[in-house]
């Protein structure tokens, strides 16, 4: 067994060696400061490199102050995850700065050498405002402003900001929406996101976790947030308007206290509720011009056309798939598919349609593929006239058409009969065809009509029949009667099955929990403990809150430590549906401990 042990101490400190000499990536040399900054204010500027360098040369600070630096800190790990060794090492040069003037300034690269080569830096801009100056009416962009002189929501508003506010119809257009905050947030609550009326919409970007960075706002620093980024495209002209964003932000503040020794130790902290609301933001949609083609059907953005056939010599019988491809920046999903002039004598079945697209803040681009297939029945030579697809240009403001080439199809005869060939379709994957045989079928007239002897009806199992089908009629009469005496006090049936519907949500919650998905497992623990307390208490979920639930336990007689768990366990579910990295514990702690709570109401809750 020693020398087992010294076997593995030995293959470990081989490992240990090696990587004092592992073979480092590419040099990555980044330069990161805060975005804003007050006059005055004192802010870390980082240079940090990937690996070890030496005769590091400060940039040129221009306006801004150091009063510390260059301090430099340096971190490594090593990561052994199924025998294969992953090392990184990170050297950071730390500095110290305040700003002297106000305006945008550029800090110029810094330099490094690495293994006796140079690298240098990012540039980096940082805006510095004045800084201690009284609120403003605030609101972001020219898309919507929120009135802060309600001292209540000073330091906190929301909008909704997009980059035009005048388009053409079918054209897109990008809704961010944002928070913004002085304050220091715990979570959030009653969110209610604006339903787009009159817009397709397609989410952009919709972070698990919002990243608060700074920003200025009128010459005041906010930490924003983004909640979610949305690509619009109206769907009808004129004045369009996107509702309000309402949500309720969660604060933390400080308390102070009449008692000296708790200001001394920084006093109590509260959590106090915002409920906010961005200004509704109107879209002009401008209608597109009326020159349309005949062939236009309402793409709008910027494409091209492709068209092939798989086979242009074939027999009579015999599938052809066409293939028309659209490829550019717009409203692809709604383009609809092309009509094709195909020639008589030939069957089409109807296209099979498929995207591949991707929204960014620059519109949907991809590409929309039509397949057409066509099987000619009698052998000659056809043609398919050039295909055209018509759209309106967002950058010249005009109807483009674009056409394909056309496409002759030669088709011998088939084997056997040369019109009545069976359709043999090789590698067909678009569709199942089949071959009905003839075109019109003869009336078959060579059969005879024979008469029943004995009647049904007025036979003993008529009787039978019947009379059983009656009594089944009055068994399941009563039997429904039954269940709804049974079911008529509903109030105690849903107390009844208030733990083992609460069970099932959590049974949902807990598949979310294996596949990792954070959001939805928060959701659904939330559900069930909402609906669980609905149930129980009789009282529909839109009328519960913290505040009403807390008095009707105490009513109850439940333990006051139940109740305080139950709504630290809620704060924790709605908090970490933003932040769950923040969570302690995570889904399994929170799961666990729903589970137990629950199990623990529902003995205590009379």
């Amino acid at each position: 067994m020693e020398i087992i042990n010294r076997i593995r101490c030995l293959w470990l400190l081989l490992i240990f060696i090696g990587s004092s000499s592992f073979a480092f990536g590419q040099v990555k040399f980044k330069a990161s400061a805060p975005r804003v900054v007050e006059m005055g204010e004192q802010f870390r500027i980082s240079y940090t490199l990937n690996q070890k360098g030496r005769d590091f040369q400060s940039p040129n600070f221009g306006e801004f102050r150091i009063l510390s630096g260059p301090n430099v800190s340096s971190s490594s790990s090593v990561q052994i995850v199924n025998g294969n060794m992953t090392q990184s090492v990170s050297y950071t040069y730390n500095f110290v700065a305040m700003a002297l003037a106000e305006g945008k300034h550029t800090i110029s690269a810094a330099a490094v050498k690495v293994k006796n080569k140079e690298y240098k830096s990012n540039a980096i801009s940082i805006e510095v405002v004045k800084g201690n100056a009284g609120a403003k009416n605030v609101g972001g962009t020219e898309t919507s402003t929120v009135d802060n002189t309600n001292s209540k929501n000073k330091g906190l508003f929301v909008s909704v900001n997009v980059n035009k506010k005048t388009l053409y119809q079918g054209e897109s257009l990008v809704a961010e929406i944002k928070v913004y905050t002085q304050k220091s947030l715990s979570g959030f609550e009653d969110i209610k996101l604006p339903p787009f009326t009159g817009f397709w919409s397609q989410d952009i970007e919709s972070p698990q976790q919002i990243q608060l960075h700074r920003e200025n706002v009128n010459g005041q620093i906010y930490e924003v947030g983004l909640f979610k980024k949305v690509l619009l495209f109206p769907q009808r002209f004129g004045d369009v308007v996107i509702d309000p964003f309402e949500i309720t932000m969660i604060t933390q503040e400080r308390v102070r206290s009449s008692s000296p020794f708790d200001d001394f130790f920084g006093g109590s902290v509260r959590r106090v509720p915002y409920k906010l609301a961005s200004k509704a933001v109107n879209i002009k949609v401008k209608p597109l011009p009326a020159n349309k083609p005949s062939d236009f059907n309402g793409a709008v953005g910027q494409f091209t056309l492709s068209a092939n056939v798989d086979n242009t010599k074939v027999k009579a019988n015999e599938a052809i798939n066409l293939k028309i491809k659209i490829s550019g920046n717009g409203n692809l999903k709604l383009i609809k598919p092309l009509k094709v002039d195909f020639p008589p004598d030939i069957d089409v079945y109807d296209p099979k349609t498929s995207l591949n697209s991707k929204a960014s803040t620059a519109g949907v681009n991809g590409n929309i593929s039509f397949d057409y297939l066509f099987i000619p029945r009698y052998a000659g030579t056809y043609r398919i006239a050039p295909i055209t697809f018509s759209y309106f240009d967002t950058s010249t403001k005009t109807y483009k058409t674009l056409s394909s080439k056309d496409f002759e199809i030669s088709v011998e005869k088939g084997s056997g009969d040369a019109e009545m060939t069976s359709g043999i379709v090789q590698g067909l994957t678009k569709e199942d065809v089949k071959y009905i045989g003839k075109d019109i079928r003869f009336l078959k007239t060579n059969f005879q009509l024979s008469k029943i002897e004995k009647p049904i009806y007025g036979s003993w199992w008529f009787y039978l029949v019947y009379g059983s089908a009656l009594l089944l009629f009055i068994m399941i009469v009563l039997l429904r009667r039954a269940q709804i005496q049974q079911n008529a006090n509903q109030a105690k049936v849903k107390n009844r099955k208030a733990n083992k519907v609460s069970q099932k949500r959590l049974k949902k919650a807990s598949g979310f929990m294996k596949q990792a998905e954070d959001e939805k497992f928060y959701d659904e623990v939330l559900r069930a403990i909402w609906g669980y307390l609905s149930d129980k208490l009789v009282i529909p979920v839109a009328n519960l809150s913290k505040d009403n639930v807390t008095e009707i336990l105490e009513n109850r007689k439940v333990e006051s430590e139940s109740i305080l768990s139950l709504m630290q366990l809620l704060d924790a579910c709605e908090f970490a549906r933003y932040a769950p990295a923040s969570v302690s514990g995570g889904m399994d702690d929170i799961f666990k401990k729903t589970v137990s709570l629950i199990s623990k109401l529902d003995q205590n809750i009379k």
